[in-house]
């Protein structure tokens, strides 16, 4: 059988579904990188109104991430797709 590679994303529904479907026995060699360099993150502050914020802290609780991550991503997302 052929072995796989995770796909060349930062989407993490994509990586998600992925790795959902597909057994990690046929992956291919893979190794384990333990030093990732880090994006530089800065800080801003941002008001949104109290039930996106709601909305957010749900749609992360589901996914198990903290909802600033989500928030982080879903901005991400739509730069990425507006450059």
């Amino acid at each position: 059988m052929e072995k796989l590679y995770p796909p060349d994303t930062d989407d993490i529904e994509q990586l998600a579904r992925f790795f959902d479907e597909v057994d990690s026995m046929d992956l291919a060699e893979i190794e384990e990188v333990r030093d990732v360099p880090a994006r530089e993150l800065v800080h801003v502050s941002v008001q949104l109104p109290k039930e996106d914020v709601q909305r957010f802290r749900r749609l992360a609780e589901r996914e198990k991430i903290p909802y600033t991550t989500l928030i982080r991503c879903l901005l991400h997302k739509v730069a990425v797709r507006l450059s």
